[in-house]
C-alpha cells in the first residue's frame, strides 16, 4: 500500500495548572494512506469549528484510524471498528453535505 510519511511533533507547553514546561517532546514518523496535510484544509473549510481544534479532530483521528487499519485483526480493536467506521462516514456525509451546499 502506497503511504504518506509524516514526522509527528507534540510539544509540551504548560502543565495541568498552566505552568510552562520546557523540555518534553515527543516526535515520531507515521504512515499513513491519506493526505492528512489536505484532509486538515479541507475540513478546515467546512467544519463549523475552531482550526485547532479542526486540525486535532482530523489529525487525531487519521493517525488512530490507521492503526486501527494497519492492526484490524488484533482483538484491542474489535469492539471500536463499528463504531469508528460509522463516525468516519457521518463524518464524510456531513463534509459532502456542507461541501454542496457551498457549491450552491
Amino acid at each position: 500500500m502506497n503511504s504518506y510519511r509524516y514526522r509527528i511533533t507534540v510539544d509540551a507547553l504548560t502543565d495541568a495548572k498552566g505552568e510552562p514546561v520546557q523540555g518534553r517532546t515527543l516526535i515520531f514518523e507515521a504512515m499513513n494512506h491519506d493526505d492528512i496535510l489536505t484532509i486538515v484544509d479541507r475540513m478546515r473549510a467546512r467544519l463549523p469549528f475552531d482550526g485547532v481544534t479542526v486540525a486535532s479532530l482530523a489529525v487525531g483521528l487519521k493517525l488512530f484510524s490507521e492503526v486501527a487499519l494497519t492492526h484490524r485483526e488484533d482483538p484491542i480493536f474489535a469492539k471500536i471498528r463499528p463504531a469508528l467506521s460509522e463516525f468516519i462516514g457521518e463524518l464524510k456525509q456531513r463534509l459532502a453535505e456542507l461541501a454542496s451546499i457551498e457549491q450552491n
